[in-house]
């Protein structure tokens, strides 16, 4: 016990130091204007592991506290080696094993449920899972970051909490079977509610494979969750069964058996799907992407918006030609300008006349735009208010983060507000319902993006080149969001964004490859407009195609195809996540039940 407190020590020491150091280096680019690339990530796990040093001793008072703690662990780094852009994507099928086992071995050492246990444990899995996947949504915003991943690691902790409960009183079977609703019930309301952050839902890590998951065009994300969670459980389920046995029969291999052909099957239809889908269709369409590369942390809101507007037409008319459809410009290509007065404005006066030396063009761009109010006018509950000194004379702004499309053809401006906000960033999650919050960030001058302008239908450009779907940013990661556009009648799916807020680091590829789904579930084209970061083309089966480099200006061009029809997928949703939920009650209903009839499953 010694020797082993002493070895903590010298770890945790260790880790502190290095964290320390690397905060320091941190502060000193912060006031450099420099990026952080992958500091961040080392900073947090040097805390983390400091902290599992001198207090992972307290997780447990079991005597295989050091093994549950190495499980819980080893778990978070399987998640994080399987998921998206990792090829190890088969690390998934295990990545809970290792937990699943931590728990069986508390449940059976202790007689009641052991939640607290199994809360620290389990979030210290998905902590872990959570930082070395996504740590880069730090680099926009540290503090904010770090809490995006803390509560993220809370909530995935949650259903794990409830298979630990319906085990102890329900037993295995029933336990097995909610492990799979709880967390899909989990990942479906991780969709909707305001606090959204749906980037780490279990069927995203083959996002970058798409020839493994065609299937998703009838089942969405959820198909792959269910795939993954199905295959972890009956794995753990055999082993544990294997395990306990005190002359076990049979081999430890027959227990992979039906689960490897589970995991094999699948694959082997969509590779069917793969080869045979064909992505043309009869109607093709030219469009050009136009990257134009200002970095946004230092220099897109410093540099003069004429002077970004001179890079945005050099780049364009590189790549425009007489056959061109369409030209895509990235999320928030330009700012301050008034929604209900966009033809006063200069800038749009200027797009205007490029669009008619180009009569069958269509230029779609996204704008930071507002809408300001008087006193006494109606007004939304969002908007800012700015006062002066004096606070006698006050504006009020409803501001958006909006697309709009141009074109010779008429003179009308289809006009869209970006609707699945970035919490904490463009929204303040339930701020409607907090007055005491909603004065002090509003009324107070606010900060912009906090409470930004939505719209409950979504809407779809259309010219007489087609019809296409404008997402911006951050809506393109919501599978069953995205189909709204299809039943609007969208041909395609433009996706514009600014992915230069996470640096050079996964975030920006992991944004990427999401939009790949979204062309498999719907099977559209999907053209990619990104300030810096990717930009692309993706066709209806996921392939990603002409990828620009990070930190490049350029505009690539070339044709996709539109497509009318409608899959499973864009007609029913997420219906599987809907199922688990009704399971999920079911469970929930039958323990309640079973307490009041005062039934207790032995364990």
């Amino acid at each position: 016990m010694k020797k082993e407190m002493q070895i903590r020590l010298v770890v945790g020491t260790i880790c502190l130091l290095i964290a320390v150091y690397v905060g320091c280096d941190l502060r000193t680019l912060y006031r450099q204007d420099q990026l952080w690339g992958q500091r961040v990530l080392w900073f947090w796990l040097c805390v983390w592991g400091s902290i599992l040093a001198f207090l992972g001793q307290y997780i447990t008072t079991l005597p295989q506290r050091n093994k549950l703690l190495g499980a819980s662990i080893l778990s978070g780094v399987l998640l994080a080696g399987g998921f998206m852009p990792m090829p190890t994507f088969f690390l998934m099928f295990i990545g809970f094993i290792p937990l699943l086992w931590a728990e069986d071995i508390v449940s059976k050492e202790r007689s009641t449920t052991s939640k607290w246990t199994i809360f620290k444990l389990a979030f210290n899995t998905f902590l872990i899972w959570n930082l070395l996947t996504t740590w880069w949504i730090q680099n926009s915003s540290f503090i904010a970051g770090m809490l995006g991943n803390t509560l993220n690691a809370v909530f995935m902790t949650i259903p794990f909490i409830f298979y630990h409960v319906t085990k102890k009183n329900m037993g295995q079977r029933a336990a097995n079977l909610g492990f799979l609703s709880f967390w899909m019930t989990f990942e479906i309301g991780h969709l909707t509610w305001d606090i959204s952050w749906p980037w780490l839902t279990l069927g995203n890590s083959f996002a970058h494979l798409p020839s493994l998951v065609q299937w998703y065009e009838f089942t969405g994300v959820f198909g792959g969750s269910l795939w993954i969670l199905g295959i972890n459980i009956w794995i753990a389920d055999g082993l544990f069964k294997y395990w306990s046995q005190e002359q076990p029969s049979g081999s430890l291999a027959a227990v992979f058996i039906k689960p490897s052909i589970a995991f094999i099957v699948p694959i082997l239809v969509s590779l069917a799907i793969y080869y045979s889908y064909d992505v043309t269709t009869e109607k093709a369409v030219e469009v050009v992407s136009v990257q134009p590369n200002f970095e946004p942390h230092y220099q897109k809101f410093s540099i003069p918006q004429e002077q970004q507007l001179t890079r945005f037409m050099e780049l364009t008319e590189t790549a425009v030609t007489d056959r061109t459809a369409y030209v895509l410009f990235p999320e928030t290509s330009f700012r301050g300008i008034e929604a209900n007065k966009l033809e006063e404005s200069q800038l749009i006066k200027t797009l205007r006349a490029f669009t008619g030396a180009h009569p069958k063009l269509n230029l779609i761009t996204g704008l930071s735009t507002y809408i300001r109010y008087k006193e006494g006018e109606p007004r939304p509950d969002n908007v800012y208010t700015y006062c002066n000194s004096t606070q006698t004379q006050c504006q009020y702004r409803d501001a958006h983060n909006a697309a709009i499309q141009l074109n010779s053809q008429t003179k009308e401006i289809p006009y869209y507000k970006k609707s699945k906000l970035v919490p904490g960033a463009e929204s303040m999650p339930y701020i409607g319902n907090i007055p005491f919050f909603k004065g002090l960030i509003l009324d107070l001058g606010g900060a912009p993006g906090l409470s930004l302008g939505i719209q409950d239908k979504r809407a779809v450009f259309t010219s007489s080149q087609g019809a296409v779907a404008p997402l911006i940013c951050y809506e393109s990661i919501y599978g069953d969001y995205v189909t709204d556009y299809i039943k609007e009648g969208a041909e395609a799916l433009f996706v514009i964004t600014n992915d230069g807020w996470w640096d050079n680091s996964n975030g920006h590829r992991q944004h990427l490859y999401l939009s790949s789904l979204r062309a498999i579930e719907n099977r559209r084209y999907v053209v990619r407009s990104a300030n810096t970061g990717v930009s692309c083309f993706i066709n209806s089966r996921g392939d990603i195609y002409h990828p620009t480099n990070y930190d490049e200006a350029i505009a690539i061009r070339d044709d996709i195809y539109l497509n009318d029809k409608v899959t499973f997928y864009t007609l029913y949703g997420d219906l599987i996540g809907r199922i688990s939920i009704l399971v999920s009650i079911w469970l929930l209903v039958s323990m309640l039940a079973n307490g009041l009839r005062g039934e207790k499953h032995s364990t």
